[in-house]
């Protein structure tokens, strides 16, 4: 019971993420306004990292490690190009 209320959670913020990173690339592309885009990937890499959680709940270990990689990767490039 409480495994499926938390993997509920996880999936409405892991939509919500996804909405998110959705409206700001679409945003971005509509407007060819490209400040939004720092924005648009730190929400990736959140998305990234729900989405390696949901994995870990759903017990597929080898899919959660790229998920949360693949959120490493992005959360380094976005410090790379944005603080450096």
């Amino acid at each position: 019971m409480i495994l499926v209320s938390r993997l509920r959670k996880l999936t409405i913020i892991r939509f919500i993420f996804g909405l998110l990173v959705l409206s700001l690339s679409g945003y971005g592309l509509w407007t060819e306004d490209f400040w939004v885009l720092p924005f648009m990937l730190l929400m990736l890499g959140f998305l990234m990292f729900v989405t390696g959680m949901v994995e870990i709940e759903k017990r597929k270990g080898a899919y959660s490690i790229l998920h949360f990689l693949t959120a490493t990767g992005v959360f380094v490039f976005l410090f790379y190009t944005c603080v450096i």
